[in-house]
């Protein structure tokens, strides 16, 4: 190594020190926004997907506005009933941040008059109506692309806007409707619960939601990044059922190819073993280790280095047959239950190899919110907002030296920036304001 390079070796920082200057937390504010060139219409009253997607916009620079009824989005008040902050559902208000609040009725003439008008200045409008409500009402893409062909037009629902069940389908969006429809709920269970009888078990989040938002997302860039070149906006239509269906992995391809249908395997994979839960002595673990290397470190670690050469799971393929996959998680298991996580987490971290154990134990969400781990990623935060007091938020969960999102308004109530918003757009003063507010436009 020349001199040189010796030099510049030495001027550069270990990869932990460089990455956690280029990612930390505190420096956010400081740099600026992917997005903050985009005024964002967030016409998704009563949709959780479109109120994520939004939020993930405005995170990442985009300036929204939370256009609701006067009366306020319905979804205002999802959540527990016993459990609120200011009136304001939890659910909403954990994902209503970097918004402006400004209250339309687009079922109203006037409404809709206002709506056209700012959507001629939008880059993105999201909505999350039944299929063809908003172009009932004289708002929807069809109408709105004319007035402003830039417009990336983003619309949600469970059934997507055109197909059978497209307009028969015209009621709210529920998560566990696209869980169900998707075929999500009908692979999640214990093995044995897909019998007629049993009740199928729902992911315990509104994972529809936030699958809708992502997928929306990835699509409302890829239009931004197409209109450059094109100087043309257009509709993205996301379907909440067809969503959760990409996050089926190779069930479709499984049927397509061995006419199986993909049953519950509750604490097992279909495809691997070992690839578990086990019991341990202060709760629940994770342990994987399918690869005969893997396996092998499995064994070692508990003692049992002779059940590597057991016939029943010498390879990959005897492992996963059913009765040996149930037998060997058994095994595993009396041996678990026997150690803390922490005390097998040791075990695992001195193992010489060869082949590699993943384990980890299952966190309780407190647990999970104690980690130091969490925090010093700047997973969670701790704000004190002068509307709604202090919060403890989920932040961001991407990281980007450059361009990085960030948290800047909790939410606010309905209506709370109508002053700004239509001065700003649409040159309205406050008189006009107060006038429109008592027609029942906004």
């Amino acid at each position: 190594m020349s001199a040189r390079e010796l030099q510049a070796e030495r001027r550069t920082p270990p990869w932990t020190e460089w990455i956690r200057q280029g990612e930390s937390p505190a420096t956010v504010s400081e740099k600026p926004e992917a997005l903050d060139d985009l005024v964002v219409l967030d016409c998704a009253v009563g949709h959780y997907g479109g109120h994520v997607l939004a939020g993930f916009l405005g995170e990442l620079g985009a300036e929204v506005i939370k256009l609701e009824p006067p009366g306020g989005d319905p979804a205002r008040r999802w959540g527990p009933p016993d459990a609120t902050v200011g009136g304001e559902g939890l659910a909403f208000l954990a994902e209503g941040r970097n918004r402006y609040y400004a209250t339309l009725n687009p079922a109203d003439p006037e409404g809709q008059a206002l709506l056209r008008r700012l959507a001629a200045r939008a880059d993105v409008l999201i909505e999350g109506f039944p299929a063809g409500q908003m172009d009932g009402w004289g708002v929807g893409y069809r109408q709105l692309e004319p007035l402003n062909p830039r417009l990336v037009y983003v619309a949600l629902s469970t059934h997507g806007q055109f197909g059978p069940r497209a307009l028969s389908g015209r009621g709210p969006e529920y998560d566990l409707i696209d869980q169900a429809l998707s075929g999500l709920v009908f692979l999640t269970g214990e093995p044995g619960d897909d019998r007629p009888e049993r009740m199928p078990t729902r992911v315990g989040s509104w994972i529809s939601a936030y699958a809708q938002a992502a997928w929306a997302g990835l699509a409302t860039l890829a239009a931004l990044h197409w209109r450059e070149g094109s100087g043309r906006g257009q509709m993205i239509d996301v379907s909440g059922a067809e969503a959760l269906m990409r996050y089926l992995e190779y069930t479709i391809l499984l049927y397509h190819t061995a006419g199986t249908v993909r049953q519950r395997m509750g604490v097992y994979d279909l495809a691997v073993s070992v690839y578990t839960f086990v019991p341990v002595k202060d709760g629940w673990a994770f342990i994987a280790g399918y690869t005969d290397a893997n396996f092998g470190a499995i064994c070692r670690i508990m003692g049992r280095p002779e059940l590597a050469q057991d016939p029943r799971f010498r390879t990959t393929l005897d492992r996963t047959e059913p009765e040996n996959r149930a037998a060997l998680r058994e095994e595993i298991a009396r041996w678990s239950v026997n150690h803390t996580a922490s005390e097998i987490l040791a075990k695992v971290l001195a193992d010489p190899g060869p082949g590699v154990v993943v384990f980890g134990p299952v966190n309780r969400p407190t647990a999970t919110l104690a980690e130091a781990h969490w925090w010093e990623r700047g997973c969670f935060g701790r704000v004190v907002d002068p509307v709604y007091g202090p919060l403890l938020l989920a932040m961001p969960a991407w990281r980007m030296t450059r361009t990085p999102p960030r948290l800047k308004l909790p939410g606010r109530p309905p209506g709370y920036h109508n002053d700004h918003v239509y001065a700003k757009y649409l040159g309205l003063g406050p008189a006009r304001v107060a006038e429109l507010r008592a027609r029942g436009a906004i």
